[in-house]
This record gives C-alpha cells, structure tokens and sequence, in this order.
C-alpha cells in the first residue's frame, strides 16, 4: 500500500477566527518542477480535485506524498475571494503522512457600503402649479442637535450642498445623502418671483425605510416684482401670504 495522507485547507474569518462554510477550493500538486502554482499554460500542475468547504470549514484530501497548492475560487457569500488566492505550498512527506498538512485561508467581509437616500425637491408657481425653473437651494444636515436651521455661530448645523438649481421640471435633486434630518433653504428664485418669508423648509428625515425611493419635496413661488428699499421685508410677507 502507497504512503497516504491528508492535505487540508482551514476556512476562516478574519475578524473573528471563526470558521467559513461556502468556500470553494481547488486543489493542485506540483509536478511541472516552476516554483508557484501555474494552472493554465503549456504545463500545468496538476489539478487533483474540488472542494466547498462545510460547516467546519476544512476540505480535506487524502493522497499521495508530494507538493500542494490550494487556489480559493469563490468566497463564501458576504466575504470577498482573497489576492492572492492561492495557499501553499504544503509538502506531504512519509514523515508527516499520519498527522497530515494543513494551511489557513483567511477572507474578509465584504465591505458594506453605507445606506444613503435622495432628497428632490418639485418647486412650482404657487398661483397655476405650473414647474419653476431656475430656484437656487442649498441642503443643510441636522448636526448640531438644536432645533431648527442655524447656518452661522460657534456651532452651526452642516452645509451638504452649496446649491442646487432646479432644472425645467422644477426639480432639483440632492443624492447619497446619509440618514438623518435635512433642511432645505431657498436662496435664489426665478426671474418674477420673491422668496417666500421664510425661506427655510424642512426638517426632511432621510431613513434606511425610505432611502430607496427618497424624499420629495413640493415648495411653491409667488409672484411679485422684487421689492426695494425699507418696505421690502414688508412687501416680501405680504406677497408670500398672498
């Protein structure tokens, strides 16, 4: 009877050393005499069989003394397959037949991009509905954990977007936005329109529950001859009522 022994490949999370189900391996013995594992080519190794690992994470081959590479060729769902991919080389000898080789294979998570949303704003003519071109916003975050929109002091809420101008649906839309609570503050309006008394709108909370079909949000401009001069707070409230 030939020598024979186990030649296995340890699965494991990198974080926590626990082992991985679902990996796939191939396993290779040398016998084209180039140091390294070469799979494809004039002279190949020599692939001997397949392995997914299970539950313990070892695959396990029995066979002859000789030269090995194990090559990971799919990760187990949620890790990402490792670079290299290839473990090895593990030398099976009469000496160490009985105890057999073995070689760690360590994945990573795949790393799990942030939850984001969208934020879009329709503006329309406050008198006939009809879309607004041209209106200027900028977006603000809630992060200073005081109520409403402060823009200026020691510790003012954070400015996400400069400005956006919305387009000739009226829209304008604000994308990748982290979860949280956004403010929207009007600084520019169409030709023939005011600023509403108080151009800050919102808080609009974006949320892992609504970040796939976002936030719309409806604002309208009235009317009116931009207004000059000491009446023109005055003149603003009133065409924003009116």
């Amino acid at each position: 009877q030939p020598v024979t022994g186990e030649v296995r490949v340890h699965k494991i999370d990198g974080d926590t050393g626990a082992s991985l189900a679902g990996a796939d391996f191939e396993l290779w013995r040398e016998t084209n005499n180039t140091p390294g594992l070469q799979t494809i080519g004039i002279n190949p190794d020599t692939h001997v069989s397949d392995c997914t690992t299970p539950a313990s994470g070892v695959c396990t081959a029995t066979t002859v003394p000789g030269t090995y590479y194990w090559r990971e060729t799919e990760a187990p769902d949620g890790y990402d397959l490792p670079d290299p991919n290839v473990f090895g080389p593990l030398t099976l000898t009469e000496d160490n037949a009985e105890d057999g080789v073995e070689v760690e294979a360590v994945n990573c998570k795949t790393p799990v991009p942030p939850v984001t949303g969208s934020l879009t704003l329709d503006k329309t003519d406050a008198k006939n509905g009809e879309p607004l071109p041209g209106a200027v916003f900028e977006l603000w975050r809630e992060s200073n954990d005081v109520p409403g929109l402060q823009t200026g002091g020691a510790n003012p809420d954070t400015l996400a977007d400069a400005g956006c101008s919305t387009d000739q649906d009226g829209q304008c839309t604000f994308d990748d936005l982290p979860l949280g609570e956004y403010y929207l503050r009007e600084i520019a309006v169409p030709e023939g329109y005011v600023l509403p008394a108080n151009p800050v709108s919102g808080p609009y909370e974006v949320t892992e529950e609504n970040s796939e079909e976002g936030v719309t949000v409806e604002l309208a401009n009235h009317r009116g001859e931009p207004c000059k001069g000491k009446d023109c707070k005055d003149d603003t409230h009133k065409a924003a009522r009116g």
